[in-house]
């Protein structure tokens, strides 16, 4: 029987012992979300793993854990004293499925009607507005009280995020 494993991996290099693995056959699976950074003064909207260093790999039976091992960007396998940590499929088939569901949301509907938003850039940074709707894939209608009025502006999403 198949079962799945936890390999931890060498710092940031998820990726790449997640790669190696799967160029020598092994099944694996790396949950990942999605994150706004700002960088180089835009926000933008990113990957980063749900679980840090740690990668679930589908082992057979009985694994040649030094093959493992030394496969690029792996650091070891987990282990709780002598026995292998082992993952049920009832949980990493709940984390496919979570984890196909978050990847269908476009990026427009990261916010919803009602939203209070901060402004990050642009002539209108640092005032709060409240989301409208999208206004296509990389746009938002924001409703903005300025000097007295309400205004109806369409910005960019990667300087949108939702307000404290």
């Amino acid at each position: 029987m198949d079962s799945w494993l936890v390999i931890y991996s060498k710092a940031r290099e998820e990726a790449r012992a997640q790669a190696h693995l799967q160029n020598q056959g092994f099944e694996t699976f790396s949950p990942v979300f999605y994150a706004r950074k700002n960088r180089a003064g835009k926000a933008i909207i990113h990957t980063e793993p749900l679980f840090p260093r740690y990668v679930f790999v589908k082992f057979p039976s009985v694994p040649n854990l030094s093959t493992i091992r030394s496969t690029r960007g792996v650091a070891g396998l987990v282990k709780f004293g002598n026995e292998l940590a082992k993952v049920p499929d009832s949980l990493i088939t709940t984390l496919r499925h979570n984890q196909l569901a978050l990847e269908q949301v476009p990026a427009t509907q990261l916010f919803k009607k009602g939203d209070t938003l901060a402004i990050l850039a642009g002539p209108f940074a640092h005032l709060n507005g409240v989301f409208e709707m999208a206004d296509g894939e990389h746009r938002s209608i924001i409703l903005l009280k300025f000097l007295g009025q309400s205004l109806q502006l369409s910005v960019e999403n990667t300087v949108l995020s939702r307000a404290n």
